[in-house]
This record gives C-alpha cells, structure tokens and sequence, in this order.
C-alpha cells in the first residue's frame, strides 16, 4: 500500500508543477512588452500617434466642405471650396436685392506647420473687373468666415488652418504635400492621446 501512496504523490507533485510552469509561462511578458508609460518620454499636448493619407482632390473638397458647411451653420451667405486644377472659394453675396456670384481662385502652397496658404491668382465677380484686394476684403468683411479660415486682403491670400479644424476625438489634420498637377494631396492625421 506504502507504494500506491507514494506513487499517488509523486503523480500529483508533478501534475502541480506542471499547472505552475505553465502559468509561469504564460504569465512572464514576452521581450519588449512594456505598457508603462516611460518617464523619459512624457506625453505632451500635441503629441500622439500620426499617419499619412492620400487623399483625392474629390475627398479633400467634401472634408473642406464638410468642416465650413459645419461651421457656418447659421450664416445666410454660402461659401464652398472645389478643387481641380487650383482651389476655389465660390460665393454669393446679395446686393441691392441682387445676388452677386463671386468666384477667387488660388494656388496652393503647404506651409511647415501643415497649414495651407491659398494664394490668388485671379478673381471673378460677376462681370465686373475687381481688385483681388478688393475682393478679398469684400468675402473678410461680407462673410462670417469659420475660425480656421483667415483672409489677408493685402497679401492677397487666405490661409486654410488644417491644424485648428474642430474635429472630435483629439484628431488634427496637417497638409505635407498639395500638388493638384499630379494629383499628390497628403495629409497627416494625428490622434491625439
């Protein structure tokens, strides 16, 4: 009977063992698992994980569109921006009861902060022959323009703010090449933690 005995627990000392190896196993993190957030590396504001998209001329005019349609809610002026072979700002201001369609074309410049500089090269109100400054303080003065969006009639540009669109979640937007020509439109999201 001693030798059942024994036998019956060696059997069960190595069946334990086992269970403790192999929770051990699983439990111990693999090389380089680390979830603790590094002391030499602090988050900062602004920081967070980026990629870069490719984005059409089609996809970046309904985002453009999408995001000054959101912020101009309650404006009774219209404005939209198209892109093809440069961006445009079209716009209908009502004068004397009468509508005037204003159309600004730009070239588009990428500027290090990924914001995006829209310099004109021609505008078209109607049929009238009017300064681009002119205009351009016409549409600053005429339109409330949403925040990120900020005319300089004596320069003649209006820069596009990618950084300070208002979009959820932490996530800002930033342009690292615009070139409509061949058609190269990328952006960097970032998500914010």
């Amino acid at each position: 009977m001693k030798l059942w005995r024994l036998a019956f627990f060696i059997s069960l000392s190595l069946n334990l063992l086992a269970i403790i190896a192999f929770f051990m196993i699983i439990t111990i993190p693999a090389k380089g698992h680390n979830l603790a957030v590094s002391e030499t590396a602090p988050i900062t504001a602004g920081s967070g994980n980026s990629l870069i998209i490719n984005v059409t001329k089609a996809d970046f005019e309904g985002l453009a569109n999408t995001y000054i349609q959101r912020e101009m809610d309650n404006s009774p002026v219209p404005l939209a921006l198209a892109v093809n072979g440069d961006v445009s700002l079209s716009s209908e201001l009502e004068i004397f009861s009468v509508p005037l369609p204003i159309l600004l074309r730009f070239d588009p410049v990428v500027q290090p902060d990924g914001n995006l500089l829209l310099v004109q090269k021609s505008v078209e109100v109607g049929l009238l022959d009017i300064p681009p400054e002119s205009a351009l303080k016409l549409l600053r003065d005429s339109v409330e323009l949403p925040d990120f969006m900020s005319v300089s009639p004596g320069d003649e540009t209006v820069l596009l703010k990618l950084s300070e669109i208002p979009i959820d979640n932490g996530v800002s937007i930033r342009a690292t090449s615009f070139n409509l020509e061949e058609d190269d439109i990328r952006l960097k999201v970032t998500i914010n933690q």
